[in-house]
Parts: structure tokens; C-alpha cells; sequence
């Protein structure tokens, strides 16, 4: 239970929310429950240009805006090819991947490019009901590439 109230208290300094339980007006609101989307891998089934594509990973916000949440770290992107795999565990530190059960967010996988626009290699839309489930492993496919992203949703 103390734990539960760690992660409640964390995820409301995160949101800059007074209180995940509270709305305008209504004296007695139901509690939002609160789950994670923990990013786990990507796997590159074929890339979608040339030896390699430049991946990088978006997320839809509470707002319907695209938030990159991967790679991490600063890094524009992570070189993929054919047969590569790579983690994603540096793009969990996003509050982007906080999300209620009854929500949904879109995983959106780009491929960066310095001359034009980026492509779009593919997306998946992730629910908070999926929570407690095992790790899920969603293709998705664009621009002649495929992709197999891996993630969990977790309970906080």
C-alpha cells in the first residue's frame, strides 16, 4: 500500500497535478488509476532504405501532441538495420508514457532524414487496459520497413 502511494505521489509531481483523484467541481470523483508504458526493444525486420534507417520513437501526449520519447540520452536517433535489435529502456524516464486505464496512446516509429521529411515507419496504438499483460510485441510496418516493438504496461 505505501508503495501505491510512492508511485501515486510520483506520478502527480510528474503531471504537476494537486491530486490524481480531484476534478473542478465534483466533490466525490473516482480516483484515476495511472498505468506506465515501459519501452522494452525494437527489432528491425527490414529496414526501410539503403543499408539502415535512423529510427527514433513519438508518443501522443494527454494532448493528442507527438513527443519523442526514444532513444534517450540526447541521441537523435538509433542506426537500424535488417536483423538489428535494440533497447529501449532509455526512453522511460518520459511522464508522455503515464497514461489512466481507460486511455490510449499512439507509438508512432520514424525514420530521421537531414534532406526531407521523416518517414514514417509505422504505429500502434498502445491502452491502459493492457496493463499487467506480458510484454506485448506490435509490428508495425511503413515506407517498405518493418519493425516489432516491444513494450509492458505496468501498474503504478
Amino acid at each position: 500500500m505505501r508503495k501505491n502511494r510512492i508511485a501515486r505521489l510520483a506520478v502527480t509531481t510528474l503531471l504537476g497535478l494537486g491530486s490524481l483523484g480531484a476534478f473542478a467541481g465534483t466533490a466525490h470523483a473516482e480516483p484515476i488509476d495511472y498505468v506506465l508504458i515501459e519501452l522494452f526493444e525494437l527489432h528491425c525486420q527490414k529496414n526501410s532504405e539503403g543499408d539502415h534507417d535512423e529510427a527514433y520513437l513519438k508518443i501522443t501526449d494527454a494532448n493528442g501532441n507527438a513527443v519523442k520519447v526514444w532513444p534517450g540520452n540526447g541521441l537523435k536517433y538509433q542506426t537500424m538495420g535488417t536483423g538489428y535489435v535494440r533497447s529501449m529502456a532509455d526512453g522511460n524516464g518520459s511522464a508522455t508514457l503515464i497514461l489512466g486505464k481507460e486511455q490510449a496512446r499512439t507509438l508512432t516509429l520514424w525514420d530521421y532524414d537531414s534532406t526531407s521529411s521523416d518517414d514514417k515507419l509505422g504505429a500502434t496504438l498502445v491502452t491502459g487496459s493492457e496493463v499487467g499483460a506480458e510484454t506485448q510485441w506490435r509490428t508495425v510496418e511503413g515506407s517498405g520497413g518493418i519493425y516489432v516493438i516491444g513494450y509492458r504496461v505496468v501498474d503504478i
